[in-house]
């Protein structure tokens, strides 16, 4: 009970810091789904790192040499406590500087808790002759998954995140002391760390050597098993955002095949999970397809009920080659192997490699590759459950099948695409639209599956289209605030330029944009910036964080327009407290707050009722519906200033505006900012 307490609490630290971290580093990138991909890597890089550590503890070392290195790192680790991390230097490559991050806060504790699990196991293997160990690894999937649960349900809407700091780093002490008792403990009855193979006791015989192609599947298997979970996360947080909810589902879903497939075996019959993949590989293929027309509950139901499927079948069949007693750090080393290669796979190669997101499908299609490889294989043996023949048939021509409709889905999405690129921040592609009247010629930036924009190519580019058009909420801002004086405009997301298409003769213009291939874009593409600058418009584009560069700023705007979602995805630190009050500092007296908040799958309207409020600002809402034979978009504007007088008279006078009551309210700080209760889905 003792080490299976401490595997838990370990556990339950372990996934737990996760989702903390990344919710601090977060805002530190941009807000973005890849930074949770980069977090990922780092953790399952620690994990390998832990795994490989106790496996060279139990093997190399004997027991007392291996209780006092261990007892040091241990003690070591308690320096970083608490792991509240410092926001990096701004400048260089965002992944590098998450990582470096990540490493500096929380590196020497994340690997400590990651060699927890196999050592415990080798400790009680030693120490308790007769019991398979590997029912403490149920017990550490259990802690893992609870804390995936409490953390999007329990702690992030109610807890602070440097509380949540504090009280992880006080859960880490507690942990550190039980880990000292059960070392105690092995050491008091003077059994050996590593288990001996000629003398291996235990329901498990030691069987015969291990057979490098089964070697090679735990790797392979695991490997394809976390490119599946990350590709998923990354599909899911750029289409709808970068929540600590979506990063916990499909990791907590991940996780609970392992308890399953570890815990009963017997769940795992492959007849059961093989016959499933051609399945959810329809419904896969079929939601990549819809896309965000799908709605948020399709998307994550759909791309999760596939992960869980794919993985159940995956991790079976790990479970089904797991070895011996003796030789378990290393079956554990290997597996840690896999999920770290599938890390580097999705989280590096893919970025630099692929000009396009297809990480989710190539994942899919490797899934049924290994399902089939492994069905060829166990024809003639019956572990758990033996596969059928028609399994092994059917499995090559799904993957057949599911090939060829991932390219005719991709032949789709790139028909009509005169330039792409990929950076950290995503996938940017222009696409051209025929020379139909009125919807074309016309050129569209498309980010992820989201429109950031569009212009016509012909006598009518001086035109605002999309989001802008003249009968939007902010055209019909600049149409009231048309006369006067010149003046200064900030615009947080750059898009295309297409607020440019607003600037007068010296009026001045600066767009803060996070991603550079942004700005190479809508230069190369798109004429909004160089049309301004030939009326005399003094515009500017700075590169770099909104708010960051904002606060590095010493210029007064009298209109600051807020538009810098990537997808669907919000980047929750441009809408807190901390950061309204920013804006406020960056306007004049009688300034302007411009907020775009239409989206398919977050309500933003209680948090930007909460800030009027406690800012004590006017504010307004201006909604309108989209037409494409217009090449308008369905628009949701929100205006807050202190003039109360042109928000309330000038702005209300719109039939399409709604004054915004204040009440209900839910404020977002930069320690608190929940997104599970502003989903549209769990209204």
């Amino acid at each position: 009970m003792l080490f299976a307490i401490t595997a838990l609490i370990s556990a339950f630290l372990l996934f737990l810091v996760q989702p903390l971290m990344g919710r601090y580093v977060l805002p530190w990138f941009g807000g973005g789904s890849t930074v949770w991909t980069i977090c990922m890597l780092f953790f399952q890089s620690g994990l390998l790192a832990g795994y490989a550590y106790a496996h060279l503890l139990a093997l190399r070392l004997p027991l007392r040499r291996g209780l006092m290195v261990h007892g040091g790192l241990v003690a070591l680790s308690l320096i970083v406590l608490p792991i509240i991390p410092s926001a990096p230097e701004p400048g260089g490559s965002p992944t590098m500087g998450i990582l470096a991050t990540l490493g500096a806060s929380v590196a020497a504790p994340y690997i400590v808790l990651s060699a927890t699990a196999p050592l415990i196991q080798a400790w009680a293997a030693s120490v308790e002759r007769g019991r398979s160990p590997y029912r403490l690894y149920a017990w550490s999937n259990t802690g893992s998954l609870a804390a995936l649960v409490a953390y999007p349900i329990v702690l992030e809407p109610f807890i602070g995140l440097e509380r949540q700091a504090v009280g992880w780093s006080v859960g880490y002490g507690l942990f550190a002391a039980l880990i000292g008792v059960c070392a105690w403990q092995v050491h008091r009855r003077g059994k050996a760390l590593a288990v001996d193979p000629d003398r291996a006791e235990g329901p498990e015989p030691a069987g015969p050597p291990l057979s490098r192609a089964d070697q090679l599947m735990w790797v392979a298997l695991t490997a394809v098993a976390s490119a599946l979970l990350l590709a998923t996360t990354d599909r899911l947080t750029e289409d709808i955002s970068a929540s600590p909810f979506l990063w916990v589902l499909p990791l907590g879903l991940y996780l609970s095949t392992f308890i399953i497939c570890f815990g009963r075996p017997a769940w795992g019959d492959r007849r059961v999970w093989f016959g499933g993949l051609p399945l959810v590989a329809l419904g896969l293929w079929w939601a990549l397809d819809q896309g965000a027309d799908l709605g948020m509950l399709g998307q994550i139901l759909i791309l999760n009920g596939a992960l869980f499927v794919g993985c159940m079948a995956l991790h079976g069949e790990v479970v089904r080659l797991r070895p011996a007693a003796a030789h378990l750090t290393g079956f554990y080393l290997a597996t840690s192997l896999g999920g770290a290669l599938g890390g580097v796979l999705v989280g590096l190669a893919a970025p630099a490699l692929l000009p396009v997101r297809i990480e989710l499908q190539l994942a899919a299609l490797a899934t049924g590759l290994l399902a089939s490889l492994q069905a060829w294989r166990v024809w003639n043996a019956r572990p758990f459950a033996a596969a059928p023949r028609w399994i092994g048939a059917v499995m090559p021509l799904m993957v057949i099948a599911l090939a060829i409709g991932f390219a005719l889905e991709l032949r789709v999405r790139l028909a009509g695409v005169m330039a792409i690129d990929r950076g950290f921040y995503g996938v940017l592609r222009v696409k051209e639209i025929p020379g139909v009247f009125p919807t074309g010629p016309a050129r569209k930036l498309v980010h992820g599956r989201i429109m950031h924009g569009q212009q016509y190519t012909d006598e009518r580019r001086s035109e605002p289209l999309s989001y802008y058009h003249g009968d939007s909420g902010i055209g019909r801002y600049f149409e009231w605030a048309a006369d006067g004086p010149p003046r200064t405009v900030a615009a947080v997301g750059l898009g295309v330029g297409t607020v440019a298409a607003f600037g007068r003769e010296n009026d001045r213009v600066v767009f803060f944009e996070i991603d550079p291939l942004v700005e190479r874009f809508a230069e190369e593409w798109f004429t909004y910036l160089p049309d301004a600058r030939a009326r005399n418009v003094d515009l500017d584009v700075v590169i770099g964080d909104g708010r960051l560069q904002l606060a590095r700023t010493v210029e007064a705007f009298d209109v600051i327009v807020l538009d810098a979602f990537s997808s669907d995805a919000i980047p929750a630190h441009l809408l807190t407290r901390e950061a309204f009050a920013l804006y406020l500092e960056r306007m004049t007296p009688d300034g302007m707050l411009i907020i775009n908040i239409a989206n398919r799958h977050l309500d933003l309207r209680p948090v930007l009722r909460a800030h009027a409020r406690a800012l004590d600002l006017a504010a307004v809402e201006i909604a309108r519906a989209g037409n494409w034979l217009e090449n308008t978009a369905h628009t949701r504007w929100v205006f807050m200033s202190r003039d109360r007088a042109f928000v309330e008279q000038t702005i209300a006078d719109d039939l399409h505006t709604e004054k915004m009551a204040l009440e209900d309210g839910l404020e977002w700080t930069d320690d608190f900012a929940p997104l599970l209760p502003l989903m549209k889905a769990f209204d």
